[in-house]
């Protein structure tokens, strides 16, 4: 008798902080960004200055900043953001080097010392998998080891400095880290750049709570069953921080033309350590 085709089992569900924020702010936007698997065609400036000022900074912390191609670096940002034109390029790097330059000379004499850059955590929790990218550790002075987080704003005010106290990114973090790291680590020190027109660099710690973990938690098993139970629902929560979402057009009229002129087909690529990386 001959044996029926095997069926491969359903890919497990993976939850980051990004999945989970999505979720909370919009269903329907995470239904949208990874279900339907879209991306708006334009890329947001500001965004590409904060990724490539995150990525001189770790190459700095792991010994690895490629100076003598400094000169170049707008080729760099080309091949992160391929969709920018060539001026976009040079004006996204020279705003990354200018923070950069700054940050370096700020903490030229640094008290706090780097455990480790860039790490990709992963953990399977049975019914899904959660990951997550941080920054980095370091250790201060009186041997705790924190989180280091570093964060691009264009203001720093109490609202702001309220959110960083807790919010989704920090709880998966820290339930990632007690598992992958052997000792405590205390809390997170967010690394903030400031990018008015003479930068500004500030360092907040901000401990970890002991009600933190126990509201990912629920907060996860939350997300987890409205995503399986399909809840895809719009929250009507179009505009944040003064910006429309960026499938509200989508939400409105969803046409193969608005597709075609608008989005493109987004690939989730989970990064690897980019020691290992090449430019």
């Amino acid at each position: 008798m001959a044996k029926g085709k095997e069926v491969a089992p359903p890919k497990k569900l993976r939850l980051s902080a990004s999945r989970v924020s999505i979720y909370l702010h919009c269903p329907k936007q995470y239904w949208w960004t990874y279900h339907e698997q879209l991306k708006v065609k334009s890329v947001s400036l500001p965004l590409a200055v904060g990724g490539i000022t995150h990525r001189l900074l770790h190459q700095m912390h792991v010994g690895k900043l490629p100076i003598e191609r400094m000169k170049d670096y707008d080729e760099v940002v080309m091949k992160h953001y391929p969709h920018l034109t060539s001026q976009e390029a040079k004006e996204v790097a020279v705003q990354a080097m200018t923070l950069f330059a700054g940050y370096a000379q700020k903490y030229e004499q640094d008290p706090l010392e780097v455990v480790s850059s860039e790490m990709h955590l992963e953990s399977d929790r049975g019914l899904y998998i959660l990951y997550a990218r941080v920054d980095g550790l370091v250790r201060t002075q009186d041997q705790r080891l924190w989180r280091f987080e570093t964060k691009t704003t264009s203001r720093i005010d109490s609202a702001y400095l309220s959110g960083l106290k807790g919010g989704i990114q920090g709880g998966i973090a820290h339930a990632l880290l007690k598992e992958a790291v052997p000792e405590r680590v205390y809390g997170t020190i967010y690394n903030l750049i400031v990018k008015t027109k003479v930068p500004q660099f500030e360092r907040s710690p901000v401990l970890a709570e002991k009600s933190l973990e126990a509201m990912t938690e629920g907060m996860l098993r939350g997300v987890y069953e409205g995503i399986v139970n399909a809840r895809f629902y719009p929250s009507m929560q179009c505009f944040f921080y003064n910006r429309q979402c960026d499938f509200l057009p989508l939400c409105k009229n969803d046409s193969p033309q608005m597709r075609e002129s608008f989005y493109e087909h987004r690939e989730e690529v989970i990064p690897q350590n980019e020691e290992e990386e090449e430019d």
